[in-house]
C-alpha cells in the first residue's frame, strides 16, 4: 500500500477495503506511457489476489506499449454519485471510493495460462461460471497481468 492521498481524511487505510473496490469495480482506467506520452484507456478486468487480469486483442497500441515498457498506473472506482445544493461549488461534490495503483505489466500468451486468467475476468461480473472458452477465442485473445507494486485507496462523500 501507498501513502499518495493529500486529504488525510479521504485515505482508506484499511487494506481489505481497498480491496472491496477493486473487487466490486466495473471498469479500470489503464494508465501507460508511449514514447514519452501519456496513453489511457478503460477496460474490463479482473480482480484476484494481488493482480489485475486485462483482455485485449493480440495486436494494437497499447500490447506495442506494455512491450517497450511494462509500467502502468491504474485506478478503479465504484458508487459514484453527483450531489447538488444551492451553491455552486461548495454544495456540489461527487460522492466516490476509488483505488489508484501501480504495477508492472505482463503479457499471458501462454494458451493453458490465458484460461483461468479470462476465468478471473467472467468471475469479476458475475456468479454464474465456471466457463468454457472456446479454442478460437481464447487463440485471439492477449491477456495482461497486471502486478501490483502500490495502491492506495480513497473515499468522500460516504461514512468509512
Amino acid at each position: 500500500m501507498g501513502n499518495n492521498v493529500r486529504r488525510d481524511d479521504k485515505e482508506i487505510k484499511d487494506p481489505e477495503g481497498i480491496r472491496e473496490i477493486l473487487r466490486k469495480g466495473l471498469v479500470c482506467h489503464l494508465a501507460m506511457v508511449d514514447d514519452g506520452k501519456p496513453y489511457m484507456v478503460s477496460m474490463n478486468y479482473g480482480f484476484r489476489e494481488n493482480a489485475i487480469y486485462l483482455h485485449a486483442a493480440l495486436e494494437g497500441r497499447k500490447i506495442d506499449i506494455l512491450r517497450k515498457n511494462p509500467d502502468v498506473c491504474f485506478q478503479v472506482y465504484t458508487g459514484n454519485r453527483l450531489t447538488t445544493g444551492p451553491e455552486a461549488c461548495g454544495d456540489w461534490t461527487m460522492k466516490y471510493r476509488s483505488v489508484t495503483g501501480f504495477g508492472r505489466a505482463t503479457l499471458i500468451e501462454d494458451y493453458k495460462e490465458k484460461i483461468p486468467a479470462m476465468q478471473i475476468l467472467m468471475d469479476q461480473y458475475t456468479t454464474k461460471g465456471p466457463f468454457e472458452f472456446s479454442p478460437e477465442r481464447v487463440a485471439k485473445t492477449m491477456v495482461i497481468r497486471i502486478d501490483i507494486e502500490e495502491m492506495t485507496g480513497k473515499i468522500s462523500g460516504y461514512p468509512k
